[in-house]
């Protein structure tokens, strides 16, 4: 049995103090960065220790907003995605990622005559 006055078994309630810290300020809005200066870590071990408590971890970097109503039908009636994109004021890079988030299978590139598999009957 460990002794409650032994340092090693304080240090581990310790840890497991600022972990929950880490977690509820993290789920709170803060980010990873802010954790690890908050907390003088790095940040790879607040990443670390957030995975280790079972958190999920946001995406990092910008996120594509939802397709507005529209365009994704637009793509599917046979726009390419440069008009779709150009109707709708978005960059064509913007307008493929909203695309694929719905699910929406890309014709290739040059796209060749519309309703015709490639390797299909002309």
């Amino acid at each position: 049995m460990t002794d409650p006055g032994d340092p090693e078994a304080r240090r581990g309630d310790h840890e497991l103090d600022a972990d929950a810290e880490l977690v509820r300020a993290y789920e709170g809005g803060a980010t990873i960065t802010q954790l690890a200066a908050r907390f003088g870590m790095t940040y790879y071990k607040v990443r670390s220790s957030l995975i280790s408590a079972g958190v999920t971890l946001r995406q990092v970097g910008p996120t594509t907003p939802s397709a507005p109503p529209g365009l994704v039908q637009a793509y599917l009636d046979g726009a390419n995605i440069h008009d779709v994109a150009k109707r709708f004021g978005l960059s064509f890079g913007v307008a493929r990622r909203m695309l694929l988030q719905n699910g929406v299978r890309l014709r290739p590139k040059g796209g060749g005559p519309r309703g015709v598999e490639p390797g299909g009957p002309a």
